[in-house]
């Protein structure tokens, strides 16, 4: 019986698990003709939960030290369906792609203002990505805001820990079974 409670405690912990919803890459070559494609010189990566890195640096948003730098930032988002408003912000050039589709674009060197578009859905998970790159100095950052409800997640997590989730409950209710 402790082994079955073990196995439910991991399902759960694994439920409950909280991790970051989009992954950022920043390049060290990009280009500023468009929406900094292509990159290259990979600098570094990290997580974060939302893309809002113009607001919450007030527009001075320098990963890694880098004055000029470019960035694909790539997750997705789980909706219900229907048509949705999405609004891009950005100081330099960006783009906004869902399902591998642009939506929204901002190419080019520019100071910091934003789009507002609107994009249909089919229900379930879609992917998200946003290109973006930093010339020229002054102001520098990105943020996506999406309409309330709507928020990023990681790319297959929920599939991932339910099929993890199953794989322990079936084991723990093989176990169980066979000690009977």
């Amino acid at each position: 019986m402790k082994r079955l409670q073990l196995f439910g405690a991991i399902a759960t912990a694994l439920a409950t698990w909280n991790c970051q919803a989009l992954d950022v890459k920043i390049y060290s070559v990009f280009s500023t003709a468009d929406v900094g494609e292509p990159f290259s010189g990979l600098v570094g990566s990290f997580t974060s939960p939302d893309i809002m890195f113009g607001t919450a640096t007030g527009f001075n948003w320098h990963p890694f030290g880098l004055d000029s730098f470019g960035a694909d930032i790539t997750g997705s988002i789980n909706v219900a369906g229907g048509t949705y408003p999405i609004s891009l912000f950005s100081d330099d050039g960006a783009g906004l792609f869902i399902d591998g589709v642009e939506q929204i674009s901002r190419p080019g060197p520019h100071g910091p203002d934003g789009t507002t578009g609107t994009v249909t859905l089919t229900p379930g998970i879609h992917s998200v990505e946003v290109k973006f790159f930093e010339c020229c100095s002054g102001p520098s950052g990105v943020d996506v805001v999406l309409p309330a409800g709507v928020v990023f997640t990681a790319p297959d997590t929920a599939s991932t820990l339910g099929l993890l989730s199953g794989a322990f409950g079936i084991l723990g209710a093989w176990r169980l079974r066979s000690r009977r």
